[in-house]
């Protein structure tokens, strides 16, 4: 199996909770004196006579209700008795903010290591291994779409959905383990795309057109056109949007002479139909298409714990073309409808995914092949193939007091990962000498899953709810890796395993609503992740398995959420206790001198932290909005097969994240205009854990924050806008990758956000 390499870390940190613990209840009982006294205000207010002055209309709609279907409906995000951040997808293209990385900071408990464009792992609340994790800790849907592998042997951890903002309605993050609701893969949450439906009442569109400079860089540029045609009033509609986005590159190869190789090309589009069937039932039919493709690699090439580079800023050497290509489909048919007392969905997704990735290893392998003039190109190839039906009922018994759901889930994956064979090149001809290709390698597995769940409410009296949630799921897995002999594996390697596995998980909550605007919530849920076949042979290790257990989390969580100041402020807050159990992992033993990668459990952690969102409307059409997030997430005991020590920080969650942002709306020359900004802060990170068994080390890598502005008007059916990213020129770091093994001169990969970006954009609705 082949594996990320990873550096080791040399020191461990230790820092309390109490301090973030101790603001989140100062803000909680602050907020709930508040409220008390806007309460008793309003009851004065109710008794005075009819002249006494009233609010405005602009202040009394300050904030609007936000609805979200985290839990698979819709519900006011006031009554989800958990952490929801909502995030509004028009405001992200008013800004330029195309990708995860652009609005990380926004969302409290969120951090990503971003390897390169195309390959992004998304972290919740601490819950990640860092760049060797196989499998993800955060579920991704689009809409009822279960999207991504949930395995461990298709890189399902970075190969990640990042869907353009431009044909969404809304991003929801949910954090906290999700079992219940979601199953296998949401231990850290879940990252939910909520797209714009078909509309059988009004025909229209728009177009669009931008382009963007990037310090240091090139030049992008960006088109989209949407379409909405009402096929029958009131019963069918079909939409349509295409996208064909360019990003400039910025980093330099000096070794060929080429500049901002990483430039990076996306294309895709979605088709939906919308059709109302009667007044109790509706089909919803949708396809959508993503086409990534990056002329190389964004990575710095860096040497020393002070991240020196070792040509220049933004450089990456290379002797051999390096390219990216990802490309992902998605189709989904859900149909909902009502049948007597009981409400019915049916969804039912299939999903393709592949992606191919051409390196060059010659900086990193050649020394190791003395032969002058060697050249060695490696390539890797992956597919998967899900499906995936999912079936749900839910209904209300006693006066609408208990309101209970049950379903089933069923998906199939069926995924190959290869590194085809290769020949070594000299002077760039195909070079047998060393006796056959670098590698010749295959792993495939397929994988099934039938799951069956329920989740009930409870209204014990108008202002408390309970709510339990139980999900039972079993899993078979099978595995097969063909490892032919090459230069780097001299001994041929032939692999079938197959493994059973099955886990319950639990969900209970309690849900306080003092006043229509208030809630106070706790809770205790579970997640996990699945297990499967090791990939490593019987007999290698005396205490050897030929399978690994599913790791699992239980996270202790109490929140409150209001509005309050007379509708002119909100504040949504939440501390957690996340336990995390036999942890995954990829490692290696060697025997007879021949080197197995497997994978295995070992090792405990814990993650602590708080996080909070204000937001405040101070005088009509302004909005200011400020988030932060402390999240101390380490292991509690020793896990020798990831190379930490217990006390280790988990790699590349930062302790803090928080943001600052303003946004205006305001008339300008008798036409609709807008003016915004955000201060945005990604603090200190470790690179990876501690052990220096592979003789290298971790790095500290430093914090970083961004400036972002953005302005339009638009006039009456042209919208202009003009938008600044990273307007401070942040070297930020979100990824660091030993490429040598172990002196303090040792070359990494550092992953760089994107440099300073000035761009335009005009669009047309009709």
């Amino acid at each position: 199996m082949k594996t990320a390499q990873t550096a080791q870390s040399t020191r461990a940190m230790h820092a309390p909770i109490a301090r973030p613990t101790a603001i989140a209840a100062a803000t909680l009982c602050a907020a709930l004196a508040l409220h008390a006294n806007q309460a008793h205000a309003q009851a004065a207010a109710a008794s005075a006579p009819a002249s006494a002055p009233a609010q405005t209309q602009s202040q009394s709609q300050a904030i609007t209700e936000v609805i979200v279907t985290a839990q698979k409906r819709e519900q006011a995000l006031i009554d989800v008795p958990a952490s929801v951040t909502a995030i509004s997808a028009s405001r992200l293209t008013e800004g330029g903010l195309d990708r995860l990385e652009d609005y990380v900071a926004e969302v409290p408990g969120m951090s990503i290591i971003a390897l390169s464009r195309g390959y992004t792992s998304v972290v919740l609340r601490g819950i990640s291994t860092g760049i060797s994790q196989a499998t993800p800790s955060t579920a991704f849907y689009i809409d009822e779409a279960p999207v991504g592998s949930i395995t461990s042997y298709a890189t399902g951890s970075t190969l990640t959905p990042d869907l353009d903002p431009a044909d969404l309605r809304r991003i929801e993050v949910l954090k906290g383990p999700q079992g219940t609701q979601y199953g296998a893969g949401a231990v850290g949450g879940l990252v939910r795309y909520v797209t714009i439906q078909p509309d059988s009442h009004t025909f229209g569109g728009s177009i669009s057109a931008g382009a963007n400079k990037v310090t240091d860089g090139g030049t992008g540029s960006e088109g989209r056109a949407s379409l909405n045609i009402p096929l029958m009033t009131d019963k069918l509609a079909l939409r349509v949007s295409v996208l064909d986005r360019k990003d400039a590159g910025y980093i330099d190869n000096p070794e060929l002479g080429t500049k901002d190789d990483n430039k990076a090309t996306t294309r895709g589009g979605r088709v939906a139909l919308g059709w109302s069937i009667s007044n109790d039932w509706s089909l919803n039919l949708s396809a959508l298409t993503q086409h990534f493709k990056s002329g190389g690699i964004g990575m710095e090439d860096v040497k020393t714990a002070a991240f020196t580079p070792v040509t220049g800023e933004l450089e990456h050497s290379h002797v051999l073309p390096e390219n990216e290509a990802i490309t992902l489909d998605v189709y989904n048919g859900t149909l909902k409808g009502r049948a007597g007392d009981f409400d019915l969905v049916s969804s039912t997704t299939y999903q393709k995914l592949a992606a191919e990735t051409n390196v060059d290893l010659t900086p990193t392998l050649g020394a190791l092949l003395p032969i002058p003039g060697i050249e060695l190109p490696e390539r890797q190839t992956i597919s998967t193939k899900r499906f995936s039906q999912e079936l749900r009922a839910r209904t209300s018994l006693f006066d609408d007091k208990l309101e209970y759901e049950a379903g089933l889930f069923y998906t199939h994956e069926d995924s190959v990962n290869r590194l085809p064979p290769l020949l070594p090149l000299v002077a760039g001809v195909p070079f047998a000498g060393l006796g056959g290709p670098l590698f010749n390698a295959m792993l495939g597995t397929k994988f099934d899953q039938v799951s069956v769940f329920g989740n009930a409410t409870w209204a014990v009296t108008p202002t408390v709810d309970l709510m339990a949630g139980l999900r039972y799921a079993s899993s078979t897995q099978k595995y097969h890796q063909d490892y032919q002999k090459s230069v780097l594996v001299g001994t041929p390697a032939l692999i079938d395993q197959k493994a059973d596995s099955d886990k319950t998980n639990y969900l209970l909550s309690a849900k306080w609503k003092p006043a229509a605007d208030m809630s106070i919530y706790g809770s205790v849920a579970t997640g996990y992740r699945v297990g499967g076949p090791s990939a490593l042979p019987p007999g290698i290790l005396a205490n050897g398995s030929t399978t690994f257990k599913p790791d699992s989390v239980t996270s202790y969580e109490v929140g409150f959420k209001s509005g309050f100041g007379g509708k002119l402020m909100s504040l949504e807050a939440a501390i957690f206790d996340t336990e995390w159990k036999d942890v995954q992992a990829q490692t290696s033993t060697t025997k007879d001198g021949v080197t197995y990668q497997y994978l295995t459990n070992g090792g405990n952690a814990r993650s602590k932290g708080a996080e909070a969102t204000y937001l405040l409307f101070p005088v009509p059409d302004l909005t200011l909005r400020a988030t932060g997030a402390y999240t101390n997430s380490r292991l509690t005991e020793a896990a020798p097969a990831l190379g930490g020590i217990s006390g280790d920080p988990m790699p590349f969650t930062a302790k803090w994240t928080g943001s600052l942002a303003a946004d205006y709306r305001f008339a300008l020359a008798g036409h609709p205009a807008w003016a915004g900004g955000s201060y945005n802060y990604i603090g200190k990170r470790i690179s990876n854990f501690s052990n220096t068994t592979l003789g290298k080390y971790p790095l500290d890598v430093p914090a970083y924050h961004t400036f972002d502005l953005n302005a339009g008007i638009e006039i009456s059916k042209v919208k202009l806008s003009i938008y600044g990213k990273n307007l401070n020129n942040a070297h930020g770091i979100n990824f660091v990758n030993n490429t040598a093994a172990g002196t303090s001169n040792a070359t990494f990969n550092a992953g760089i956000i994107q440099p300073r970006t000035i761009g335009a954009d005009v669009s047309y609705a009709f």
